[in-house]
């Protein structure tokens, strides 16, 4: 083992994520700790619940508050009878997102419940759009960068810089702390594209719009539909580079935003308001020339520009008090894991370490202030549980092909 392990009570794993190198996938634990298999929680540190946990970091899944989920930052205590584990839906969910799924697979349809469809359903990647794949020297710094567009599609977020994107679930956790090729994604956008100047998702067919300079693309799903690009004209708008466009959640109507004026589009009818454009002043506490805007889940309007965001509560036109914030902070984790507070964690006063960054790579321990139960002796070495451990191995693979 490479990476010294520092004894019983201190960090009792480490995980390498994806990439070059010859640790990166890997997961070490700690042989100090009192490794326990199909035992009661009191007994020790479930091998098998952090592997699963640990084995998820090691194939690009990051920390999530989601209630049902084995990537919660704090120890759970044991998941059951590792023959009969079966991964947690959200967790398949965000395996999906990250290296495609098979064809035979249902992703709109929680297993439990096989008439529960999402409305509408998740964009998933397409199967050669990985994490993984390498990224040049032009890939962007998520937490220095400002954006060329942020758009909510199918509930999720996405932030634009230059060739690539970053993307946020439903429940405001990235997928990867790497951003994905734009171009990759989604099919039909000119292979030289630096970058994009505003998306959005159209109400009632869900279609996604890009704009680019004086040009649109639509697309259903990742691929582009026949006949595009086209002229920004079809909008009504003038032939200038749009800032921003988002749909407004209080009358289902598209924004358009450029310099100090908006415009008001009727997705439904296909045609501009009258009156437009109006002076975005309107927009009360908002700065001109907007990066983009977003409609989120909590019904609130977002707006972006430079490396800050404002929010406008529900069908308000003015920016709440304590705007703007950090969008780095608050939306893509530079600063600190969004994670639920400790204090929820009753069984075990399990810590999390910040991720720090090896060679390039990120790296996350986690730590247990619990030393063992009084009377419990260190189990044996792990490698007896190592046939439980393939049969988990052998899951996850089934979860990617």
């Amino acid at each position: 083992m490479d990476t010294p392990l520092m004894g019983q009570g201190a960090p009792w794993h480490t995980h390498f994520s994806p990439g070059r190198g010859s640790q990166l996938g890997d997961t070490h634990f700690d042989d100090d700790e009192a490794w326990t298999f199909r035992s009661p929680d009191t007994h020790g540190m479930d091998l098998f619940a952090v592997a699963v946990h640990e084995f998820g970091h090691a194939i690009g899944l990051v920390h999530t508050s989601a209630i049902e989920s084995i990537m919660r930052p704090y120890y759970q205590g044991p998941v059951g009878d590792p023959l009969k584990y079966d991964l947690p839906y959200e967790d398949k969910v965000r395996v999906w997102q990250l290296y495609g799924v098979r064809d035979s697979v249902s992703h709109t349809n929680r297993p439990d419940n096989p008439s529960q469809t999402a409305e509408p359903p998740v964009l998933l990647d397409l199967p050669e759009n990985r994490s993984t794949l390498l990224l040049t020297q032009d890939a962007p710094d998520r937490c220095t960068s400002h954006f060329d567009a942020v758009a909510q599609i199918r509930g999720e977020a996405f932030f634009f810089k230059g060739k690539y994107f970053w993307r946020l679930t439903r429940e405001k956790h990235l997928v990867s702390l790497r951003p994905a090729q734009i171009h990759r994604f989604w099919k039909g956008l000119p292979q030289n594209l630096d970058s994009v100047d505003a998306v959005y998702e159209r109400p009632g067919d869900h279609k996604i719009v890009f704009f680019k300079g004086l040009k649109y693309w639509v697309f259903k799903d990742n691929n582009v539909e026949e006949g595009y690009p086209r002229s920004i004209s079809d909008f009504g708008l003038p032939l200038e580079v749009i800032d921003a466009a988002f749909v407004w959640l209080h009358n289902e109507k598209t924004y358009f935003f450029k310099d100090n004026l908006y415009w008001r589009y009727d997705d439904h009818l296909r045609r501009m308001d009258l009156g437009y454009p109006k002076d975005s002043s309107l927009w009360k506490g908002l700065p001109p020339q907007l990066d983009d805007a977003i409609r989120w889940s909590d019904g609130s309007s977002y707006f972006f520009k430079g490396k800050e965001y404002w929010r406008v509560p529900s069908s308000d036109m003015e920016a709440e008090a304590g705007y703007p914030r950090s969008i780095a902070k608050d939306w893509l984790l530079c600063t600190e894991m969004q994670a639920d507070s400790p204090d929820t964690e009753t069984r075990l006063n399990v810590q999390h370490q910040p991720d720090h960054a090896e060679n390039g790579f990120e790296v996350c321990s986690c730590t247990s202030d619990s030393a063992s139960p009084l009377g419990v002796h260190p189990s044996p070495s792990p490698l007896w549980l190592l046939p439980s451990l393939w049969t988990l191995s052998l899951a996850l693979r089934s979860e990617l092909l």
